[in-house]
């Protein structure tokens, strides 16, 4: 009887080091399969969805937390801020008043409200880190305004003058996009990735 639960423990063990097994590995840092079935189950209750955990669907997260673990480089490396738990607490209080089915919505998705926390929080802190580092580089030109608002007119009632500072918001936070993106491109080049399940790459 012993040796059978000895070899019951030691079969659990094996199959949980197997389910949270090291899937990629960015300059040192593991991304865990966990993690990757977790990004997918965050990212589909927050966009009220069933959870895919297809091939298709772990390689576009595992892309993701690549692009995050990046990011988490440079904000350790630098003086960048990061969001106050009270932000995240605001996110959260709204998302319980919008979701009826909040409680079940979490259990379909098999998440806990402390990681969707973290996920939000997170998610403030990139947001902060992407106005700090790029939004200062980009300068929208009037000139840029009027060519945008005279090719798009039927998405912005009234005059330019009416509508300058809703055209000069959007093509300033596509500027900011298209740095981060380029940042990111070349983060990649520069980093050594690892990827331990190949499927992923």
């Amino acid at each position: 009887m012993h040796r059978a639960i000895t070899v019951a423990l030691v079969s659990a063990i094996s199959f949980a080091a197997i389910i949270d097994r090291v899937a990629i590995v960015v300059d040192n840092h593991p991304i865990l399969d966990s993690a990757i079935n977790r990004d997918i189950r965050i990212t589909s209750f927050l966009n009220r969805a069933k959870p895919d955990l297809t091939h298709a669907s772990r390689k576009q997260a595992a892309s993701r937390l690549i692009d995050q673990e990046l990011i988490r480089a440079e904000i350790r490396t630098g003086d960048y801020p990061v969001a106050p738990d009270h932000e995240a607490a605001g996110l959260l209080a709204q998302i319980k008043k919008d979701r009826l089915d909040y409680g079940q919505a979490l259990l379909r998705a098999g998440i806990t409200e402390d990681e969707l926390n973290d996920r939000l929080l997170w998610q403030m802190t990139v947001l902060r880190f992407i106005d700090t580092r790029f939004r200062p580089g980009v300068n929208v030109t009037s000139e840029e305004i009027a060519q945008y608002f005279n090719a798009h007119r039927a998405q912005f009632p009234g005059t330019l003058e009416e509508a300058g500072a809703k055209v000069g918001d959007f093509l300033t936070g596509e500027q900011v996009n298209q740095a981060l993106d380029e940042w990111l491109r070349q983060k990649r080049q520069e980093t050594r990735i690892d990827y331990l399940e190949k499927t992923l790459q």
